[in-house]
């Protein structure tokens, strides 16, 4: 995703979020859903092309192979 002014990626950051606290905030009825037995598995390409970066807070909780 394009990164914000401030250089979120706003999609990732909801990822991030749930790795970090593990759950997400409903907005519309306002309260925390907390979401248990996930496995997230993701792949990345390196940045070009129409690729962003994707930022190193999000990248910590996984484990690379190359």
């Amino acid at each position: 995703p394009k990164p914000d002014t401030y250089g979120a990626q706003p999609p990732i950051e909801l990822l991030r979020q749930f790795q970090d606290f593990g759950g997400l905030y409903d907005r519309e009825k306002l309260f925390w859903k907390e979401i248990q037995d996930v496995i997230l598995a993701a792949a990345c390409a390196p940045p070009g092309g129409g690729r962003n970066p994707v930022t190193p807070r999000f990248i910590r909780h996984f484990a690379m192979f190359s």
